[in-house]
């Protein structure tokens, strides 16, 4: 079952992460701390209070920003940690890292940050290998020569090689994660 607090938080995080800023009755009815907490939570950097300030000052509403960078502090420490480095990396979104500079869990959510990535990119190899094979395939049904189709086969056997080298690499880099 879920607390009033958490239930209004998640709810919260939802309908911000959908849009740009917040409405007129977002920055009307606003709890600035869980607006931080959830900002931080999400990795995003403290400048997103320029963001609001901007759009409910058109309203006549300033946002509170000590109650949100209090907020925001604790969001952003559950946000820098190994694993979240390590999410981000896989998922390619190397521009988190500077939001955890200074932060208690720089050290760890960058190296696993940089682990994540190393994912990332042997996976990103192995689909263009994936999709180089694809066409060298099409490529040799259509061949008509005897050695165009000798060298679409060397070819092929070039990516399977690496493509078994790559899935080995991958595992050894899976191992790292937290």
């Amino acid at each position: 079952m879920f607390k009033p607090q958490a239930l209004t938080l998640l709810l919260l995080t939802l309908t911000l992460a959908g849009c740009e800023s917040m409405s007129e009755s977002e920055c009307r009815t606003a709890d600035w701390g869980r607006v931080g907490l959830a900002d931080g939570s999400r990795g995003e950097t403290e400048r997103r209070l320029a963001d609001y300030t901007e759009d409910c000052g058109k309203i006549g509403v300033v946002p509170n920003a000590r109650a949100y960078r209090q907020g925001w502090d604790n969001g952003i420490q559950r946000f820098c940690t190994a694993a979240n480095g390590w999410r981000e990396g896989v998922a390619g979104h190397s521009g988190k890292a500077e939001v955890c500079v200074g932060q208690a869990g720089y050290a760890s959510f960058a190296r696993y940050l940089d682990a994540g990535l190393q994912v990332y990119r042997t996976q990103e190899r192995i689909q263009r290998n994936t999709q180089e094979s694809n066409r060298l395939q099409k490529k040799l049904e259509s061949a008509t020569t005897d050695e165009e189709k000798r060298q679409i086969r060397r070819q092929l056997q070039d990516i399977d090689r690496d493509q078994f080298h790559l899935r080995n690499q991958m595992g050894q880099q899976q191992l790292l994660a937290p």
